[in-house]
């Protein structure tokens, strides 16, 4: 109803003012027009100039008319009016503009109202025009720079992207907020590098991009800013910004070189003396600071490589100084002799920064030393006659020096010339093996001297140099080198008859053997010819082995010669030595009585046999032939020759022929003569022996002349020609004798070539047999030997006769040289002799006048030349020579003599080069593989393309592509060649080849570029782009090349004799597309007016190309991006121009901007095209298009719309509605309401900006509310009364300033609230004090007062309720809702919550008694949020010690290690204990429980860090525990203060057995990633490995500092132990390859023992004394007593124990077992124990057998009954007691126990008890309900882990009573999913139950249970070990 209501009020109200609008209109009187507009917009530019018109009016009837202000009252007075007629009025401007819009306080909207009076006599009549002017800015304004230019200083070390300079700012006077105003930035020059830019185009903030260098360059920049507006048209300005840039000192000195090098000689002698000797550079050492700004001093140092202080460096200058002498013989260890420093130069005033260098010093060798040879003396015996080249002993000598210092060769100084040394190795050789002859010379000396290469410097006393030199004596030991010689010779002849009897001696033999011993011994043998027949008879004959004699062993003799073989040998030790000679005896066996005549036997013809041979035969030369007589079957015996020469023999017999031959030159023998024994033998029983004699002659010297030589002369060529008669010339020639010559006859003894020439007659004529040749030889010297029918002539039967040759002319001239060669230069003049390579010689080989000729010359061209007879020299007759006509004649010498014998030759003469011809350029190669081509020529000549290969070794074959074009005539018109731009510096383009006619040195031609020029003229005018190679012409490209440019190079060619030619090249260089387009600007922005658009111009985006041509053609396009589709954008670009425009619809409001990037493309090639892209922004600008429009109404209603006349149309406006209410008793200038509305056009051009208005008043005229016209806050202006009007509707019109101008109306419909009389606002605070703050402490008892609330004098004495209201904690309070007093019900506890806020409302307060009440004054901003009737109060809680501390190490005891080489002040661990209180009550201190004696002393801790260490050395303690306690106490250790105690477990590691994993990381980065390292291998092995310490690794192969090793050892985190070293390498190693894998980064290098190797020697054997043996025995015997004793000391205490059992009852037997006997594993002890072995023996513990494998193998569980203390019945540990003790009870079983092993077991239990309550947080000794099971140190200090020790002494050694606890574990899991370092393994202690702790049990009687369970989760798992003790009475 009441909503009906509304909208019927509301039609009557409009309807009402469309009633009053058209009365006004219809009346008369003055009146605007149109009709009832009571408000006009008009927009004018500032720039309107006084007088001009702002808008016409038209007003009538007017009278009075006036401007009156509206808002300001100076707005009127910028305009006036003028009448322009009777209707219409012109307002005009008064003021200008200009300052208006672009003042600081810029105002663009003026306001005023022109009013109208009208009077029709009786009444006045106003009317008014609200005009609402809305000033345009107008670009008018450049931006200017403030306090511009700029200058700003930056370090080089500013880091990119950040700000340099934030103080560039210009200003634009236009109006601010518009495009005019809107300033952008730019850099637009001095940025090259691109090291600055703008943060963006609108912050003028300078950042940097790119690095600086100030000592690359980068000193100082000047940047060119520009700052622009977006006016239209723009404006802008520039300024500079110089940028210096400041060198810091960010580089470290560095030095001239990387490496110094230098070389100082060893001194010689060494005195001794100190020295401070400079060692000189080059370059010197030098460092500089390569900050040369900053150029600090450098100092210099030597920081590696001088251990021994050998050198010396000047920190100042870098001087290097020797200061100790070096003797290089001292530095054998030295690495090439050279000395290796690292100095270091390092800034005087930052030692930090630093530069290092390398310095080699060289130790350069003297030739201090002389060889040392091995021996002093070199004594050996060899063997004699070893054979040439025999080595026999090696000298060894060595030099200490080095290089050629060390160099020596040796030398022999050898009198007997037996030895030759090798100069290099020292091996002494058998030079000449005849010396070796022990029957000579016995022993040899010599000396070997060492000939250094280089003169020594040490020298003799006599200051002559030394030498090094050795004795060597050679002892010659026989050996069996001779044989057994027959004497007088080896052919014996004996004859015996053949009736001879056995035993008759026949004859004897002898033969002797110059060698020693045995060597020496001769025997004899008969021997028979080796020729494999068995049918030889018997021979009758034998000799005497000692003496030689020769009887007759077989009688009667056969008849006839008997050849018989007698073998003497000496006998050596060695048979295979043996060496033998053999005699030839002949038995000649005769009839007895004498041989009857005419018997023929088989005999030798002409033996003994005697040949003559030349010592100069050639070999094959048959020499002479052994017969036989006819008795003898030539064809069925073999010839044989036998010596005794062991260098051979130069002879041998043909095997069936007999002829002896020349089998081997005779001059290798030394030999005159030879004796042999032929030997004829049939095989059978014929054997023939006789001696060969053969003499070698020299046919030089005449042998056998008793006289000189005969001479005799024959002519050659001549035919069985008279040489001359021996006869005649033999001086012993007389007639007596005649008889005795004629039964001579002679032979020629010489060779062959001899024989077959001469002949001699019986009668010693001798005479040719063919005809002889002077000129092969000339005289013949023949050996002629005369011999009769017996023989030789001894002693006078040789001649020696020479026969001289007489010339015949039988040889034409012979000529020195086959050809002949000459020289002379071209155009010679007549006479000029011809330069030969040798001169014209022949010879003849004829002698006398037939050796007489002459030359003559024939050929073509013969007659310009002419031959000296005598000299052979050729000349020049005088005629002109030109060489380029003919440059070689070819003749022909003719030698001719007398006798018309002739001969000739080649003549060469040659024509050397005379420079009488000028170059001529011919031809121009163009390379195409450099994209060289022709593209005009106007050569006439054709052009031709060829292909030259060339090929390089044969593998390689080089292809180049060019064409060759020859010049013509026509040299004035080049070609053109084409060339590309890019065409590298260095490049041959081209070959411009000139051709000489001339030759040589004449026709060498040098090429030149003697000039360039270039169209068009590029400026600056650059010279030099082309170079031309001197020697081939070859045009190479020096300078970059300038695109479209035609280059003119005149070419100059000069020949060797300065004669020149020229030629112009012409050279078109092509563009090459090198160069992206560049838009002319940076950015491009343009401004739209939001609208519809067909094809409208926008703008034109311009790019420019560096290239020419179609490389240069740009292609725009709009490049696509992420955000925008090109298709829907409405912007497009002409590709040509890039011309923009607009097509399509823009919508401010829906899109105020566009941003894109246009692309420019050049039209280069396909795959060589370039762009570049620019961005575009396009602002769109605002048209009041949009009319305001309301929001946040209630409502939106539809009014019909009425027209004139109050006709109904159909159409109805939307309306929004607002509902308010307002007090009646609202005061004027109440706010009703705000109304909000707003236009989406933009605010800057006033199309967006609002104004409203309430245009009608109230239904009866007047206006109660008003409204402001800017932000629409509605107010009263009136006294409301609800009794009179209850609701209002208000009409509300917002309107912008747009032009024209929209506007929208909104229904504000306000009700009126009644209010009574009586009634009255709650105006001021309530309470006295608003603020409160009380403290109260933890825990206090509740409930408590904390505050009693006060109000204040108004309130008091009336009834309110107060309440809290609902905050966080607020229900731990309560507060009394009668009298205001505030109560805490619940006990605060403050490490829960520490502070509460609370708000309360109405509540009247006391100041309580008990509790501090804090009031002071409070800042206005902790009571913003409080309503006047509330109050705040702050309740904090103070602390109280109520926490003890607590260990980080959730209950477990700590287990750290440390090595055995731990000293004083080793660190060991860090414990740290956390405690939740506050302030001194969680201030921790640390101590160490323990006595004065007692272990623990060995360590100390620091009482605030908790950092324990070491203050003794622990060397010999390898393999000890050491357990301690210690103490964390809260309160700074008061005595009254909170504690917490926990275990320390160290453990001293065995150095031998450390374990070292090395890395191939630094140590520093290992370092830094160690949680990562043992995090991974946690993960892989599931053990807590840790990292005792680090080092850098240090091996040969690996440099030091890149490796690092880190000694590990692990912890089970499962039993909180140490794991044995030798256990963790096997884990590691079984996961090394995992290891390594994971670990990849860090380079895992091997995991190995780091126990250090102890070296010793090999094959070292040590052997005992016999003191040290006695000792080993008896105490082997004191050991086996000792084993006996201890045996029978058992056997004795277990007999008397099993007695005690059998008389001794007991209520219950339990026992236990450690080990399990099943598992075989478990059979055998290790040592990984829980506790070791020496800690056991230290708690006074017995067998512990409990090892690493028990802890972790699966053991069955032997259960007894299960005893609990006293536990809260919801304590679910006591249910699960309960339900579980029967079951427990029933796998109770018996066992035997040994006390020892009880009482072991007890000490075992207490420590592990102790071990595990290390704290009452430890969970072990607590059971959930909070009843404790076990001693606990929580609270107390008083029990600890020493206490349990003590009680177990006791209680091992008196055997009393002893309180015994069982002990229950429950291991936790170990997480799966993360590593946690400190898992805790806690155990659960249970006691016993009351009843069984009430049965009796007496003292002596000590039952143990095994207490477990199966299910309970309090009880350990299977998996784990289980422990049992005994039981007490407790």
């Amino acid at each position: 109803m009441v909503a009906d209501d509304v909208l019927r009020r509301c039609r009557v109200t409009v309807v009402w003012f469309l009633a009053t609008a058209a009365v006004l209109k219809i009346a008369e009187g003055c009146q605007f027009y149109p009709a009832g507009e009571y408000l006009r917009f008009v927009r004018v530019p500032e720039n309107v100039p006084v007088g001009g018109e702002v808008l016409q009016i038209e007003v009538h009837p007017r009278r009075n008319l006036s401007l009156q202000p509206v808002d300001k009252v100076e707005d009127v007075e910028y305009f006036t009016y003028r009448d322009v007629n009777s209707q219409v009025v012109s307002v005009i401007l008064a003021q200008s503009l200009e300052e208006l819009v672009d003042s600081e306080s810029p105002q663009n909207v003026l306001k005023f109202r022109l009013v109208c009076d009208y009077s029709d006599g009786e009444d006045t009549i106003s009317s008014y025009l609200s005009v609402t002017v809305y000033v345009e800015d107008v670009n008018d304004h450049a931006p200017q720079f403030i306090n511009a230019p700029y200058h700003v200083t930056v370090d080089e070390l500013t880091p990119t992207g950040l700000t340099v300079f934030r103080g560039i700012h210009a200003v634009d006077s236009d109006k601010r907020n518009t495009p005019n105003s809107d300033v952008q930035y730019s850099i637009v020059d001095g940025n090259e590098k691109g090291k600055f830019a703008m943060e963006s185009s609108h912050r003028a903030v300078l950042v940097l991009r790119r690095p600086l260098d100030y000592d690359a360059g980068d000193r100082e920049f000047t940047l060119t800013l520009m700052a622009s507006d977006r006016g239209s048209p723009p404006r802008n300005s520039t300024t500079n910004v110089l940028v210096s840039v400041l060198d810091n000192d960010d580089l470290s000195p560095k030095f001239s070189q990387d490496v110094y090098r230098t070389q100082v000689t060893e001194f010689y002698p060494l005195s001794g003396k100190k020295i401070h000797q400079e060692l000189i550079f080059n370059p010197h050492i030098f460092a500089y600071d390569q900050d040369l700004a900053i150029d600090a001093p450098i100092h210099y140092d030597i920081i590696s490589g001088n251990d021994r202080h050998l050198f010396a460096v000047d920190g100042l200058n870098g001087s290097l100084f020797l200061d100790q002498e070096l003797d290089l013989d001292m530095e054998r260890t030295l690495p090439g002799n050279t000395f290796v420093l690292q100095l270091q130069a390092s800034q005087a005033d930052n030692p930090l920064k630093t530069g290092l260098t390398r310095v080699e010093v060289e130790l350069m060798d003297l030739n201090d030393n002389l060889p040392e040879f091995e021996v002093d003396l070199y004594n050996i015996s060899i063997v004699e006659n070893l054979p040439n080249g025999f080595s026999v002993l090696q000298v060894m000598a060595q030099d200490k020096d080095q290089g050629d210092n060390g160099e020596f060769t040796y030398q022999l100084d050898d009198p007997s010339q037996a030895f030759i040394i090798d100069p290099r190795t020292g091996w002494l050789t058998v030079r000449d093996q005849s010396m070796l002859d022990r029957e000579k010379q016995p022993s040899l000396g010599m000396r070997v001297h060492a000939k250094e290469k280089v003169p020594s410097i040490v020298k003799k006393a006599d200051n002559s140099s030394a030498e090094a030199s050795v004795a060597v004596e050679v002892t010659l030991l026989d050996a069996n080198d001779n044989n057994p010689s027959f004497t007088p010779n080896n052919l014996y002849e004996f004859t015996v008859e053949s009736d001879a009897q056995v035993g008759d001696i026949i004859g004897q033999v002898k033969a002797t053997d110059p060698d020693l011993g045995r060597n020496g011994m001769v025997l004899y043998d008969l021997q028979r010819p080796s020729n494999g027949s068995t049918n030889i008879s018997p021979v009758p004959f034998a000799v005497d082995a000692q003496n030689g004699q020769v009887t007759v062993i077989d009688s009667p003799l056969s008849e006839g010669r008997h050849a018989v073989f007698i073998e003497a040998s000496d006998q050596p030790a060695n048979p295979s030595e043996r060496r033998y000679s053999l005699a030839v005896v002949t038995i000649e066996v005769l009839k007895v009585g004498s041989r009857a005549e005419g018997d023929e036997v088989p005999d030798f013809i002409g033996a003994p046999y005697e040949f003559w041979v030349g010592g100069n035969v050639g070999v094959g030369t048959s020499i002479g032939q052994i017969r036989m007589t006819d008795a003898v079957r030539n064809n069925h015996v073999g010839y044989d020759l036998l010596h005794s020469y062991h260098d051979g023999v130069p002879f041998a017999v043909e095997e069936r022929s007999g002829t002896i031959t020349v089998v081997d030159e005779i001059s290798k023998f030394e030999q005159p003569l030879y004796d042999f024994e032929a030997v004829v033998t049939d095989g059978q029983d014929l054997t023939l022996v006789t001696n060969v004699t053969i003499h070698v002659v020299d046919d030089e010297r005449g042998i056998g002349t008793k006289g000189p030589p005969i001479e005799f002369r024959v002519r050659e060529n001549l035919s069985g020609a008279l040489v001359g008669q021996l006869l005649n010339q033999s001086k012993d020639q007389n007639s007596s004798d005649v008889g005795r010559w004629k039964s001579l006859h002679f032979i020629i003894a010489n060779q062959q070539d001899v024989t077959d020439r001469f002949a001699v007659s019986q009668d010693g004529t001798i005479y040719t047999q063919r005809g002889l040749d002077r000129e092969e030889r000339d005289i013949y010297r023949l050996t002629i030997i005369t011999e009769n029918s017996r023989g030789l002539i001894r002693g006078a039967g040789v001649y020696q006769v020479n026969v001289i040759v007489e010339d015949e002319n039988d040889n034409a001239p012979v000529f020195e040289h086959s050809s002949y060669d000459g020289h002379v230069e071209e155009n010679s003049a007549g006479g000029t002799e011809v330069t030969l390579n040798h001169l014209i010689h022949a010879t003849d080989a004829d002698v006398g006048h037939h050796a007489q000729f002459i030359f003559t010359l024939h050929g073509e061209g013969s007659e310009l030349f002419t031959v000296d007879q005598a000299s052979g020299r050729v000349f020049v007759k005088g005629l002109l020579l030109d060489r380029e006509e003919k440059a070689v004649y070819l003749l022909r010498v003719v030698a001719r003599d007398k006798g018309n014998l002739k001969s000739e030759v080649k003549l060469t003469i040659h024509l050397d080069d005379v420079n009488d011809n000028p170059p001529r350029f011919w031809q121009m190669v163009v390379l195409h593989d450099q994209d060289v081509e022709i593209t005009e020529s106007t050569v006439s000549s054709t052009q031709e393309q060829k292909k030259n290969t060339s090929t390089a070794g044969g593998d390689h074959h080089i292809t180049e592509s060019v064409t060759t074009m020859n010049f013509t005539q026509h040299r004035h018109l080049p070609p053109v060649v084409s060339i590309l731009e890019s065409t590298p510096v260095g490049t041959p383009i081209l070959r411009v080849l000139a051709g000489d006619r001339d030759a040589g040195v004449n026709a060498t031609i040098t090429y030149k570029l003697t000039g360039e020029s270039h169209i068009p003229v590029h400026r600056p005018y650059l010279k030099n782009y082309f170079t031309v190679q001197s020697q081939n012409g070859e045009i190479l490209v020096v300078r970059t090349l300038l695109p479209e440019t035609d280059f003119f190079l005149n070419m100059t060619a000069t020949d060797g004799g300065g004669l020149t030619d020229n030629v112009t090249v012409r050279i078109h260089v092509k563009d090459v597309n090198d160069h992206a387009p560049v838009f002319k600007k940076s950015w491009y922005n343009f401004d739209l007016e939001e609208g519809s658009y067909t094809g409208r111009f926008l703008g034109r985006i311009e790019a420019t190309d560096g290239d020419y041509g179609d490389n240069a053609k740009i292609i725009y396009s709009i490049l696509q991006n992420e955000h925008d589709d090109v298709s829907v954008l409405p912007f497009r670009i002409s590709e040509n121009d890039g011309i923009l425009t607009v097509t399509g619809e823009t919508d401010r409001e829906l899109r105020d901007s566009y941003a894109f990037q246009v692309t420019a493309r050049d039209s280069g090639p396909v795959n060589n095209q370039h762009h570049s892209m620019v961005d575009v922004e396009i602002h769109i600008l605002d048209v009041n298009d949009n009319a305001p429009s309301f929001y946040d109404y209630d409502q939106v209603v539809d009014i019909p719309s009425q027209s004139e006349g109050f006709h109904h149309s159909e159409s109805s406006i939307s309306t929004p509605v607002y509902y308010v209410s307002v007090l009646e008793n609202s005061s004027p200038g109440t706010v009703v309401t705000k109304l909000s509305a707003n236009d989406s056009d933009f605010p800057g051009n006033g199309n967006g900006l609002l104004l409203f208005n309430i245009p009608y008043p109230n239904q009866n005229g007047i206006n109660l509310f008003s409204i402001d016209s800017k932000d629409g806050t509605v107010m009263t202006i009136g006294k409301l009364n609800y009794e009179t009007q209850n609701i209002y509707n208000v009409t509300v019109v917002a309107s912008d300033l747009g032009n024209p101008s929209l506007s929208s109306t909104a229904l504000l419909i306000v009700r009126v609230i009644d209010v009574p009389e009586d009634a009255e606002e709650i105006a001021q605070p309530m309470f006295a004090h608003r603020y409160y703050e009380v403290e109260v402490e933890e825990n206090s008892p509740v409930p408590v007062v904390l505050l009693v609330l006060n109000v204040t004098d108004a309130y008091r004495g009336q009834t309110l309720r107060y309440s809290i209201v609902p905050t966080p904690g607020s229900d731990s309070f309560e507060v009394a809702s009668s009298n205001g007093t505030l109560y805490m019900v619940h006990s605060p506890d403050r490490e829960q919550q520490s502070k509460y806020n609370l708000k309360i409302q109405a509540e009247v307060a006391k100041r309580s008694r008990v509790l501090p009440v804090l009031l002071y004054p409070l800042a206005a901003g902790r009571l913003a949020d409080l309503a006047p009737n509330e109050v705040r109060i702050i309740v904090r809680v103070k602390d109280v010690n109520d926490n003890a501390p607590r260990f980080v190490i959730n209950g477990r005891p700590v287990v750290a290690a440390i090595p055995t080489s731990a000293t004083y002040g080793y660190q060991i661990v860090r414990l740290q204990a956390t405690d939740p209180d506050e302030g001194l009550n969680a201030d921790i201190r640390y101590q160490i429980l323990g006595r004065v004696d007692d272990e623990s002393r060995k360590f100390v801790i620091d009482p605030i860090t908790g950092q324990v260490r070491s203050i003794v050395s622990f060397a010999h303690d390898a393999g000890r525990v050491y357990g301690f306690d210690v103490k964390a106490t809260d309160k700074r250790g008061a005595d009254d203060g909170r504690s917490a105690i926990t275990n320390v477990f160290v453990y001293v590691l065995d150095e031998e057995k450390q374990l070292v994993m090395v890395m191939g990381s630094k140590p520093t980065t290992v370092e830094k990633d160690m949680e990562n390292i043992t995090n991974a291998l946690f993960n892989l092995t599931g053990l807590d490995v840790r990292v005792r310490k680090i080092e850098p690794h240090v091996e040969r192969d690996i440099d030091e500092g890149s490796a690092t090793d880190l000694y590990l050892y692990a912890v089970d985190p499962r039993m909180n132990i140490i794991i044995d070293m030798d256990t963790l390498q096997n884990v590691l190693n079984k996961k090394q390859s995992d290891i390594k894998q994971h670990l990849e980064h860090y380079r895992v290098l091997e995991i190995a023992n780091g126990a250090p190797v102890v070296n010793k020697p090999r094959n070292q054997r040590y052997l005992l004394s016999s003191l040290e043996v006695g000792v080993v025995v008896l105490g082997c015997v004191v050991f086996v007593g000792a084993l006996a004793a201890a045996i029978c000391v058992g056997c004795v205490r277990r007999g008397k124990q099993r007695k005690q059992q059998k008389n001794k009852s007991y209520p219950s037997q339990a026992g236990f077992n450690i080990s399990n006997p099943t598992n075989p594993i478990m059979r055998t002890t290790s040592k990984a124990h829980l506790f070791p072995a020496s800690y056991l023996d230290s708690m006074g513990c017995g067998d512990t057998t409990d090892t690493y494998v028990d802890l972790h193998s699966s053991k069955s569980v032997v259960c007894g009954p299960l005893f609990h203390q006293h536990h809260d019945p919801s304590c679910s540990r006591l249910r699960e007691h309960q339900g579980h003790s029967s079951s427990v009870g029933q796998h109770l079983r018996p066992v035997r126990s040994n006390s020892n092993v009880a009482a072991a077991t007890t000490g075992l239990e207490a420590s592990i008890t102790s071990l595990q309550s290390s704290g009452q947080d430890s969970g072990i000794g607590r059971c959930v309900c909070g009843h404790s099971t076990s001693h606990s140190s929580g609270d107390s200090s008083n029990g600890s882990y020493e206490d349990s020790l003590k009680s177990l002494r006791q209680h091992t050694i008196s055997g009393s009573n002893t309180r015994h606890t069982s002990l229950m574990r429950r291991g936790n899991d170990i997480s799966t999913r993360r590593r946690q370092r400190h898992n805790s393994i806690s155990g659960d202690v249970v006691r016993l139950a009351p009843d069984i702790q009430q049965q009796p049990m007496k003292q002596q009687h000590k039952p143990s249970v095994l207490i477990g369970a199966s299910n309970s989760a309090l009880i350990r798992r299977t998996s784990e070990r289980s422990i049992i003790c005994p039981l007490t009475n407790e």
